[in-house]
C-alpha cells in the first residue's frame, strides 16, 4: 500500500515501475516524457488508471479483473439482478 500524496491541489500515487515495465510503458527504462495518463472515478474510493497504446485507451472490458468481477456478479444474482436465495 502507498501514502497518497499531495500534488498542488491533487492527489498523487505513482505505479511501481514493474508494473510499467510488465506492460512495456518504460522507453529504455525510462517513463516517456509526455506519457499521458487517463483516471476515471469508479465508485467511492476506486479509480480506473489506462495509459494509452498508440493514442487508443485500453478497454476495460478487456481486462481479466473486470472480467471476472462481471462473471462473479452474474453468479451471484438471478435473471432479474436480484441477489440468488441460498436455497
Amino acid at each position: 500500500m502507498q501514502k497518497l500524496r499531495t500534488d498542488g491541489s491533487s492527489g498523487l500515487v505513482t505505479i511501481p515501475r514493474h508494473y510499467l515495465s510488465k506492460d512495456r510503458v518504460l522507453d529504455d527504462g525510462d517513463v516517456p516524457d509526455e506519457q499521458q495518463v487517463d483516471v476515471e472515478r469508479l465508485g467511492e474510493r476506486a479509480y480506473l488508471v489506462r495509459i494509452p497504446d498508440d493514442g487508443s485507451l485500453p478497454d476495460p472490458q478487456d481486462c481479466e479483473v473486470i472480467e471476472r468481477l462481471v462473471g462473479q456478479r452474474i453468479l451471484n444474482e438471478d435473471a432479474y439482478g436480484q441477489p440468488r436465495s441460498a436455497d
